[in-house]
């Protein structure tokens, strides 16, 4: 009876070992899980956030109208011969948008995220209940951006012409000695115009 002791209390031992190591290893997996899809939509609604900021305070210093950007060429009866737009201050309109959009990201500094415990289970019958987990990141911007421009045909000798900017925030969500780069896409359109007159084939399809 003394060797079965010996035997059973030294496997007891090991078979709860095991099953501590492999919760302790199910719960991590589902914290990095759970992790990783929030700060993947944290990072979108900052980015989102940054840049509505960063757009409204530069186009606020600006003070940018078409006709700021866009001028035309005419042949001798009037008609539009070309158009062109004023790259230096496009890019540095976009330069300056990408700029305040990336200090907004980086002002935010370390972010908390919180979940519920029994969020980490996965079973629906128990979600929301418990104490809340909390987790902090560090998010930094880095932001591009390009112009691109769109001509839509609307009626007889009428053409809208936009002015697109389009927006690459990729925001480094950076947790522990993990770093995730979560990318998000935006267009918004700047100016816009409706041209009248007779364009020339080439313009109208730019």
């Amino acid at each position: 009876m003394k060797r079965r002791r010996k035997i059973i209390i030294p496997t007891v031992a090991v078979v709860l070992l095991l099953s501590a190591v492999g919760v302790f290893l199910f719960l991590e997996f589902r914290v990095k899980s759970v992790r990783d899809e929030l700060s993947v939509l944290e990072a979108n609604s900052v980015a989102s956030s940054a840049l509505t900021a960063g757009l409204t305070e530069a186009l606020d210093d600006y003070k940018l109208n078409y006709s700021d950007i866009v001028s035309f060429t005419y042949d001798a009866d009037g008609n539009i011969k070309s158009l062109s737009a004023d790259i230096i201050t496009l890019n540095t309109l976009g330069n300056e948008i990408g700029n305040k959009t990336d200090d907004y990201i980086n002002k935010i500094g370390t972010y908390k995220i919180s979940l519920p415990v029994s969020a980490l289970l996965g079973v629906q019958l128990v979600s929301g209940i418990g104490p809340d987990l909390s987790f902090f990141v560090t998010m930094r911007g880095l932001t591009s951006t390009s112009f691109e421009n769109k001509f839509e045909d609307e009626g007889v000798n009428q053409t809208r012409h936009q002015i697109f900017l389009n927006v690459t925030i990729k925001t480094h969500v950076i947790f522990g000695g993990d770093v995730k780069i979560v990318e998000y896409n935006a267009e918004v359109c700047i100016a816009e115009s409706i041209i009248v007159g007779v364009t020339p084939n080439t313009f109208a399809d730019f």
